[in-house]
């Protein structure tokens, strides 16, 4: 049985979900070129939004807050690789829609609608990642519909919705319906990164120069890169002409991103450490002080504080930092000493009590079997989130809290494993190091131990295939 195999289909329509709400559409006048295809599919999903009793607005209501915004959008035929056929738009999609909006209103999730003769079902996952990516960056939006027409005028085969993650999930029955339901699922999820405050000279230049979980971060992201769990940055050149880079980095400052995360607890300077946002470009793989961010592992009504060096500006941390940070307020605590290295330890008559999470990482990997004996596996809860949520969203926090919540690893004293994984649908893995008996001082080197073929591989994970379960 491989660790995602029992991965259950939703069972429960999303209107009897907690977090549900009614969403405000908006489709774009599809332009003269496009298909038919593409034209019936928008109407088709705009009457899966009226039916779930969401209120889709009429073009020219620039005054209304938009949760979803709809355009199709052209993808030229031809033999060559999809990838090679997309076309460049003049002006991104999500500052027309800015000015178009105006300052009364508010532009939700952009999403572009292309029909494709390729079945994006059968491609391998890094070729669809790629050319969602390119779709994205040439048409100004973050997420996108790919449609295969099917046999009768006007029928879609199969529709496969991307997302900036990486995730590309196919929806091949009710094909409408199932894409309506997931993007309604995404826009209940609100955006919580970049809800932050910076905590001036915080931490003394010497407790920075000295702290453990900087330098530990840095080793465990060069492993990383070599383990494969870690891509090299994207910059936006490599999806655009340097006329559109320009534009990004102009009005959106946006230069890149680059994939997954790393963080660890330092208990001398009582604050948690993450690699900086990926929107900076940061290699993750090579990281340097300058790429991490110090900040109080304990929420502030939401808002996370950004502990500060003194003399420093740090960079914006990474957008899962806020759904870590639940982690850490709904963990339970552990007490920790220092051994005879000087090194902190797990110790249950230590001087400290800290969160018994120590240390953790995300990445953009699939895994098909982890050893149950070493590491804890928890499914996803597909009852009450039956579709994946983006990171740095409300949302994605209550998925954290509550799948922590079901390990045994992190709450039941008998359970001697202090390791703990789960996949984030989709479009990755989340893993943690907990504090206990035995573990390697340096942290994380335990946990990627479990990750590297050469010591325990107890993880097998696949940077070339996510699972994307229906």
């Amino acid at each position: 049985m491989t660790a995602q195999s029992t991965v259950p289909a939703p069972g429960r329509r999303l209107e009897e979900l907690d977090w549900w709400r009614s969403c405000t559409v908006r489709v774009i006048d599809p332009a003269p070129e496009l298909s038919g295809t593409v034209r019936s599919f928008l109407d088709d999903l705009a009457a899966a939004f009226v039916r779930g009793g969401h209120r889709v607005i009429a073009p020219g209501d620039n005054g209304t807050r938009l949760d979803v915004v709809l355009v199709g959008v052209s993808v030229p035929a031809g033999t060559a690789p999809l990838a090679d056929r997309i076309m460049e738009e003049q002006t991104p999609l999500m500052l027309r829609l800015r000015k178009e909006q105006g300052r009364q209103g508010a532009v939700g999730r952009l999403v572009a609608v292309a029909e494709v003769s390729e079945r994006m079902s059968e491609l391998a996952h890094p070729e669809v990642v790629r050319a969602a990516r390119i779709l994205m960056a040439r048409v100004g939006v973050f997420t996108v519909v790919f449609i295969t027409p099917g046999a009768l005028p006007g029928e879609v085969a199969e529709a496969t919705l991307c997302t900036m993650e990486g995730g590309h999930p196919t929806e091949t029955e009710h094909v409408a319906q199932g894409i309506c339901d997931r993007l309604v699922a995404a826009a209940c999820a609100h955006e919580v990164a970049g809800r932050h405050d910076v905590v001036r000279d915080a931490i003394t230049a010497e407790a920075w120069a000295a702290a453990r979980a900087p330098r530990s971060l840095a080793v465990a992201g060069t492993r990383m890169g070599d383990l494969g769990l870690l891509p090299a940055p994207h910059a936006m050149a490599d999806f655009v002409s340097p006329r559109l880079s320009r534009t990004y980095a102009m009005y959106l400052n946006l230069q890149g991103f680059s994939e997954g995360m790393l963080f660890a607890f330092d208990p001398d300077l009582d604050a948690l450490v993450v690699t900086a946002s990926g929107r900076w470009g940061v290699d993750k793989r090579d990281l340097s002080a300058g790429d991490l961010v110090a900040v109080d592992h304990r929420l502030n009504q939401g808002r996370l504080r950004v502990l500060a060096p003194v003399g420093t500006q740090p960079m914006a941390p990474s957008v899962e930092a806020w759904e870590v940070c639940a982690l850490f307020e709904a963990a339970p605590t552990v007490r920790i000493g220092r051994n005879a290295a000087g090194h902190w330890q797990w110790d249950p008559n230590g001087t400290h009590e800290v969160p018994a999470i120590r240390a953790g990482l995300h990445a953009h990997v699939g895994v098909s079997h982890a050893d149950p004996t070493l590491i804890e596996s928890i499914p996803p809860d597909r009852d009450r989130y039956p579709y994946g949520f983006g990171c740095g969203t409300d949302l994605m926090i209550d998925v954290a809290r509550s799948t922590l919540s079901a390990s045994r690893a992190l709450h039941d004293p008998a359970d001697g494993r202090h390791y703990v994984r789960w996949p984030m649908l989709y479009h990755g893995e989340m893993a943690l190091e907990l504090w206990g008996p035995d573990q390697p001082d340096e942290p994380l080197s335990g946990l990627l131990d479990l990750f590297d073929p050469q010591v325990l591989g107890a993880v097998h994970f696949h940077p070339d295939h996510i699972d994307q379960p229906c």
